[in-house]
């Protein structure tokens, strides 16, 4: 999260394509923080197939991406790093069982509920850039 937060990492990467009505991701980051942090406006899925526009290489992971890097084997999916927003109040794994009902720490892709969205407005939060 640091390196999103500070732009050396300007795009997200996944192994899988996030629907293009998504538009902000929601991260959970792992203990010791144990909580949400962080809010990032996201564009639509940047891919490797053929005829594909190269990643800039601004930014950390983007070559590797590029080239196809060993290491970077199935995370076929770039997301732009468009906005990041600090939330006023985290949201810890407490709060997120106790007033959301969460079973356990956020894993992989699950969708804000409507009650986070209304509760954690984002013109409210801290904009970082």
């Amino acid at each position: 999260m640091d390196q999103i937060v500070s732009a050396i990492k300007d795009h997200e990467f996944r192994r899988y394509r996030i629907s293009p009505t998504v538009k902000r991701v929601w991260f959970y980051v792992t203990a010791p923080e144990s909580q949400i942090s962080h809010i990032c406006e996201i564009s639509e899925a940047k891919t490797r197939e053929q005829g594909d526009e190269p990643l800039p290489e601004t930014g950390l992971g983007n070559k590797e991406f590029n080239e196809r890097h060993p290491e970077w084997e199935g995370s076929d999916f770039a997301y732009e790093v468009k906005g990041v927003w600090e939330l006023r109040k985290k949201l810890t794994l407490n709060g997120l069982k106790e007033e959301y009902g969460f079973k356990a720490a956020p894993r992989g892709l699950l969708y804000v509920t409507p009650e986070m969205m209304r509760n954690v407005k984002l013109e409210e939060q801290i904009k970082i850039r």
